[in-house]
């Protein structure tokens, strides 16, 4: 088709155009800012979805990253025994860590279950106050958590003694029971709970 048979067609549907009613041309521009809004509207929703997403696999990057870091040691440890050792002696951040294996001896002395995962690294007594203390790689709010949870679920009456970003401590009395419960995150990543109690 040529220019001239472009004008034609467009001289021909001018008046045409012309004719549609006022009212028509008003529905036509509200569905189209109808249109633009809901355009607007999903665009917003994507972008806070993306973010969200984003979000998400920034907290679960750093576990997945040591996940992945602890399978290569192990195995460049069974090619090279020895070999994170030699290398801590250059870099630091690659020391081993002088984390305990097992259980210390003692006995758990609260009514609530230790963090999955903990161990007992410390236990005392001296007189009629007995102190456990365990540690573990975990998620500081969690582990508060689950402590909270635990006493309130039988009944402890909770105080709390002390609390910052990053330990906070809470008495839970029921009774002549009382047990003092702090929970703290160690400079070296890890949480530490530390149970007092006094028996009779």
């Amino acid at each position: 088709m040529n220019k001239l048979g472009l004008f034609a067609l467009a001289a021909q549907a001018a008046p045409k155009v012309f004719q549609v009613r006022r009212r028509t041309w008003i529905m036509l521009g509200i569905g189209l800012l109808v249109l633009l809004g809901l355009a607007i509207w999903a665009a917003i929703a994507l972008t806070g979805w993306f973010f969200g997403q984003v979000q998400g696999w920034g907290a679960t990057a750093p576990q997945a990253a040591r996940g992945a870091l602890e399978s290569v040691e192990r195995q460049v440890e069974q090619v090279v025994p020895g070999a994170r050792e030699k290398l801590g002696e250059f870099v630091p951040a690659l020391k081993p860590e002088d984390r305990p294996q097992r259980d210390v001896s003692g006995t758990d002395i609260a009514p609530v279950a230790r963090y999955p995962g903990f161990l007992r690294t410390a236990w005392h007594r001296e007189g009629k106050q007995v102190t456990a203390r365990y540690e573990g790689q975990a998620d500081y709010a969690a582990v508060l958590s689950h402590y909270i949870q635990g006493f309130t679920a039988l009944g402890y009456a909770q105080e709390v003694q002390s609390a910052t970003p990053e330990a906070e401590a809470h008495a839970w009395v029921k009774g002549k029971q009382r047990y003092l419960v702090k929970v703290a995150v160690q400079p070296r990543g890890t949480v530490s709970v530390q149970i007092e109690t006094t028996s009779e």
